[in-house]
């Protein structure tokens, strides 16, 4: 009966708006012959559609009969994207076009969003999944488009999976059999947000080793409780490994010329011209052309988005610190003032209040007890993993760039976070009722 309620639910709240937004994706078709797209790596992943489909291989583009690594054209790009377009060309026989990327954008936010409901629904937090149905279409699946960008909300839901069944399945709130089944979708759901997010699946890695961790704290000398704990730590590092792996087999399968720069987004890159975001006492800015700038006048010169090109940075970011530590905690302060003075979710308040409100309501309520006096003690493991997600997104808006892009998708814990808080105060009337 549970699951049919949740999937008239779903049918009702989630997939009448998927259904729109997944048709208006042909609004990108006539763009499809006239010109390209405004997000240069996605004319990339659709010609390594049209490779996958003269030659069956994945993550390469053809050019004059030799196989090329993507990677040597979308620079510093993640590979999600551009290998679920080579196996969908494969699949169909057909070139990917630009709805494709928009419908592909589109299936994986509603994906995330029906996955996050549908494991809060498994929890018994029935309040919380609904309210992420009622007012999550809009945020998910209201619009789309053909940069990666569109796909960010689902994907980073997707993520929260792992770590939210694998606190579950430990403090028993699932059964043994519904918490292995989730863990097994949670550990596949980040190796796809990996593939098309690194950053997105570096989130969920931490999330699930902060989980894990705590989870080991409560029993330091249970040695047979442990061991499922450090094989599950074990299996979600091996999951963050998915985009490497990925290459490997590409490289093993098909002759190619070899790849200099790297097949994922990269992280010392983003640090380093993070600090130019505002304004800065040594001058960097947040530009690409500033990064490869910076390779070409090295001595000697790297190639932009090889690995030496990231080690570069890399000492570059740590040399700034050692400089002058002041000037970049100002400039992390200012960044994330940027993004807690405004909202994310509109209208609503604005993001620091969200995130102080959150903390203070996860604070009281478990100093108070209160999580098992209303019989709510899933609510915890909620309010507890969706205010690691939103302190990951400040942590991003300040070594990255605060920006309303790359913010927007926490608005998916937003929402978890406002269902929560609504079924703990629902569950608590509702006992102070019954007691009456």
């Amino acid at each position: 009966m549970r699951l049919l309620v949740f999937l008239l639910c779903a049918a009702l709240l989630v997939l009448g708006q998927f259904a729109r937004t997944f048709k208006d994706s042909e609004r990108y078709g006539y763009l499809a012959d006239i010109m390209p797209s405004d997000w240069a790596a996605t004319n990339v992943w659709l010609e390594s559609s049209q490779c996958a489909l003269e030659r069956g291989v994945w993550l390469a583009v053809c050019e004059k009969g030799k196989l090329v690594p993507i990677s040597e054209r979308a620079i510093a790009d993640d590979p999600g994207h551009a290998l679920l377009l080579d196996l969908w060309s494969m699949t169909t026989r057909s070139r990917a076009t630009l709805p494709d990327v928009a419908r592909l954008n589109t299936l994986l936010d509603a994906l995330g969003l029906l996955t996050l409901a549908g494991l809060l629904f498994s929890l018994r937090a029935y309040i919380t999944s609904i309210v992420l149905m009622w007012w999550g279409p809009v945020e998910y699946v209201g619009w789309m488009g053909t940069s990666p960008h569109w796909s960010y909300i689902g994907l980073v839901s997707m993520s929260a999976v792992l770590p939210l069944a694998i606190a579950a399945k430990d403090l028993g709130l699932l059964s043994r059999r519904s918490g292995n089944l989730w863990i097994a979708a949670g550990l596949l759901f980040l190796g796809l947000a990996t593939l098309a997010r690194e950053s997105i699946g570096l989130m969920g890695l931490l999330v699930s080793f902060g989980v894990l961790a705590l989870l080991l704290m409560r029993r330091p000398h249970q040695r047979r409780r442990i061991q499922p704990l450090l094989l599950a730590g074990m299996l979600v590092l091996a999951v963050f490994t998915t985009p490497r792996w990925a290459v490997m087999a590409r490289d093993a399968a098909f002759d190619m010329q070899p790849a200099q720069r790297l097949a994922t987004h990269g992280l010392a890159h983003t640090l380093y011209l993070g600090l130019g975001f505002v304004e800065n006492k040594w001058g960097i800015r947040y530009d690409d052309d500033y990064g490869e700038a910076i390779a070409n006048k090295a001595e000697p010169p790297v190639v932009f988005g090889s690995p030496d090109y990231f080690r570069l940075m890399g000492r570059l970011y740590l040399a700034r610190w050692a400089e002058d530590p002041v000037e970049v905690l100002r400039i992390y302060a200012e960044k994330a003032w940027l993004l807690l003075a405004v909202p994310t979710l509109y209208p609503g308040p604005p993001f620091g209040i969200v995130l102080l409100l959150g903390l203070l309501h996860l604070a009281a309520a478990t100093a108070l007890g209160a999580w098992g006096r209303i019989g709510f003690p899933q609510g915890f493991v909620i309010e507890g993993v969706a205010l690691c997600f939103l302190g990951l997104f400040l942590a991003q808006a300040m070594v990255a760039l605060p920006s309303q892009t790359y913010a927007m998708p926490a608005n998916a814990f937003v929402l978890v976070l406002l269902g929560a808080i609504v079924e703990f105060f629902v569950r608590g009337l509702l006992r102070i009722k019954a007691a009456w």
